[in-house]
This record gives structure tokens, sequence and C-alpha cells, in this order.
């Protein structure tokens, strides 16, 4: 670690996974060309983890944390250890690896290469836009600003949950209570998410979730697929954010708001670029997703079947079904 420049911006990264990480931890001194600062959660009771050996590192610190919420909640814990510096700018990266999935690996190097797309003066393009447009809040993985429509059946309830929380904070900070329930159909429509839970992000865009304790949303691993706080989560980094005034992008659209950040673009012109330069050819969207959504009570009655299983039941499924499920 060395002295200098101050960090612009800040890592936060879940290992779950020694081996992955470093496999990830080269590709950060690969890659990286600027200050920054690294904040590393592990499982309780696990050893230290490889560090990256780049100069422009400018401070690690290591938090353990209780095997709960995936990398979710652990995300969450270190947005507000006291062991963290002061940022700005945060990258919010994990050692995923979906081992129901054969192609796991190959989608967290996905997630992870685009999230460290560079730009020609070796600056990192989500970093070098959430510095130059305060108007976004959330860049997400090429191709993965996903449609929330038809991908909330398992994990409605919590996300409402999380919802009324986060209304009920806003109320109570302008002196009165939450009106209603939120109206779930009013929540999804038209919104997204960044699927894989890996993204850029404005500190200032993560105050509701940061002022806010979820902990007890969140239940102990058991291998869930979906239906769990941390699922739910996924699905409302991206609502959250908007909630809190600002756009949640995704990195195919960085060159294109780069291009016009002279032109004083206003929100809703802002908006409507970020749309009109989605990428649709995610290559990692699963091949039944399109089946479940247009029938989501089976898709309940299959979860109910699958979490109640045997874990042996469970692995024989998982090593059938690989990718499909």
């Amino acid at each position: 670690m060395t002295e200098g420049r101050p960090a612009d911006f800040t890592i936060f990264a879940h290992v779950f996974y020694p081996d992955t990480w470093e496999e990830m931890v080269s590709d950060l001194d690969a890659v990286i060309r600027q200050p920054f600062n690294l904040v590393i959660t592990r499982p309780t009771g696990s050893s230290a983890v490889a560090r990256p050996q780049s100069a422009y590192l400018r401070f690690v610190t290591e938090i353990e944390v209780e095997n709960r919420g995936r990398d979710i909640l652990p995300f969450l814990t270190a947005l507000k250890h006291p062991t963290v510096k002061s940022f700005d700018i945060g990258l919010k990266i994990h050692t995923k690896r979906s081992p129901h999935r054969r192609d796991g690996n190959g989608w967290r190097q996905f997630l992870v290469g685009s999230l460290l797309d560079t730009e020609d003066d070796g600056c990192l393009s989500g970093q070098k836009l959430l510095a130059c447009e305060p108007a976004i809040g959330l860049i997400a993985p090429r191709a993965h600003l996903l449609p929330l429509g038809g991908r909330t059946a398992l994990n409605e309830k919590t996300m409402m949950q999380i919802l009324q929380r986060i209304e009920n904070l806003h109320a109570s900070e302008k002196g009165g209570v939450a009106s209603r329930e939120c109206d779930f159909p009013d929540l999804v429509e038209g919104r997204r998410f960044s699927a894989g839970a890996m993204f850029w992000f404005r500190r200032t865009a993560m105050k509701t979730v940061t002022d806010i304790d979820f902990t007890d949303l969140f239940v102990r691993e058991s291998g869930q697929l979906d239906g769990t706080a941390a699922h739910a989560f996924e699905r409302m980094f991206a609502v959250t954010v908007e909630r809190e005034g600002m756009i949640a992008a995704a990195m195919e659209n960085v060159r294109a708001i780069l291009d016009h950040r002279d032109a004083s673009l206003s929100r809703r012109e802002l908006t409507q670029l970020v749309n009109d330069s989605l990428a649709h050819d995610n290559p990692f969207v699963l091949p039944l997703a399109d089946f479940w959504r247009r029938h989501p009570t089976l898709l309940k009655l299959a979860h109910g079947i699958y979490t109640n299983l045997p874990q042996s039941s469970v692995r024989l499924l998982r090593r059938s079904l690989g990718r499909g499920w």
C-alpha cells in the first residue's frame, strides 16, 4: 500500500471462496491504474485472504461476518462498519460461483470483467461515469440491468417488507408516517434490477439501505436458489437508488452518457438515453426463465417442493438440471 493521492473509489468484496478470490485479485492487479481502497468481508472464523499487490491500493480492511445473507448482508454490514474509510464511489463484487449452474464461473468472470472495463486514459469506465454524472447512482454489468416484471414471484413478500421500511423512513424524515402499504404492481412496473448483485454505486445512493437495519430479514444459509432476502435485495438495489432521486444504468450506457456529458441533459433525457442504449444480448439468462415468468404460481409451487427436499436430493437435482434450473 502506498500513500499519495486519495482513493478514487472503494471496492467492497465478499470472499466466500478464497481460491476464486485469488483469481479476482489477479484481475484487479492487472486492470486498476488509479488509487483505490478495498473492504473485504469473509465468514467468521475463516482465514485472512489474498490481497492485491497493486501500487494503487491505498487502504485495505477485512471484516468477519456471519455466514448469512450471501454477499448482500455482508455488504450492508460493511457499508456502515467503523473501520471503513469515507468514500463517494464504490464497486461491489463477490466470489460468485452459482454452483447450481454449469456456467457459474463464466458468469462471474463476465460480470467482473464488464465492471472493470477501462477508458483509453486508463480510468475505470464505471468510476469515471459516476465521477462525471451525479444523476447516476448505480451501474450494472453489461446487459444485466434487467426488467423486474416476471422476476419477483418468489420475492414479493420480502421486497414489500424492504420497501415498507424505506417508505417509513422517508415519512419519518419528513415528520410524518407512511400513509399506506406500498402497492407491489406499482413497484415493479417499468423497473429494472442489477442481476448478479455486482455493480458500481454512489455512496449517497445507498443512504436508505445504510440507515435501516434489515438484518432480521436474512435467514440462515441452506443452499436456497431463490426466495431469500438476499435475492429480494438483489432486485431492490436499483429501485432504492431511484427512490433516492438517481438513475440506474448499465456498463453499455457509459460511453453514450460520457459522450453527452457536456449537453446538460435533463433527468428525463438521461433516462431515455439509458433506455435507448441498453444491451439485450445477455448470454446468461436462464432458458426456463420465460416459462416461470408466465406461470408464477407454478414457480412458487416448484420452489416450495424444492426447499423441502432432503439435501441429498437437492444435490442430485442440481447435477441433473445444471444450467436449466
